[in-house]
């Protein structure tokens, strides 16, 4: 309990996470799972308001769309349900769309000095990299383009 509860004072764990320091410091499977139970009581250790502080995060920080959020969260041990209640709460359409154009204008330094069909294949890349879906990278790219006075006429932006 000591050591899960100190490797918590850094920062919020995913319960995967805590299991997974505790089997390291090699601490039996039973005690894990007692710890494990009291630290929820306690709520120190819950999937769900760590997902929540996870999501809040990684849209301010490194922006990513709701189907690669969703699988990161996955990833991390956090069970589909739990990831896709987090997210529903969070992350609507129009937090995506938003989140979309900040990383275009946070990266406006990157496209300036291509030429417009360049700078438009690569900004496409990035917010794809990053997980959104093809409706809101259009929509953010639109919306860049008549802040940036790029052509949107083009068919490419289509």
């Amino acid at each position: 309990m000591e050591l899960a509860i100190r490797y918590l004072a850094r920062r919020r764990r995913f319960e995967r996470e805590v299991r997974a320091h505790l089997r390291k410091r090699q601490v039996a499977s039973r005690d894990i799972d007692e710890a494990i139970l009291r630290l929820q009581e306690l709520e120190l250790v819950s999937d769900a308001d760590t997902a929540r502080a996870w999501i809040r995060d990684r849209m301010n920080f490194s922006p990513r769309g709701r189907a690669l959020l969703r699988r990161e969260l996955l990833a991390k041990g956090v069970a589909a349900p739990l990831a896709d209640e987090a997210l529903d709460e969070l992350v609507g359409e129009e937090d995506e769309s938003r989140a979309a154009l900040e990383l275009l204008r946070r990266s406006r330094a990157k496209w300036s000095g291509l030429a417009e069909a360049v700078a438009r294949r690569r900004m496409w890349s990035a917010l794809a990299r990053r997980g959104f879906p093809s409706a809101v990278c259009r929509a953010a790219l639109m919306e860049f383009a008549e802040e940036t006075g790029i052509d949107a006429n083009d068919e490419a932006w289509n």
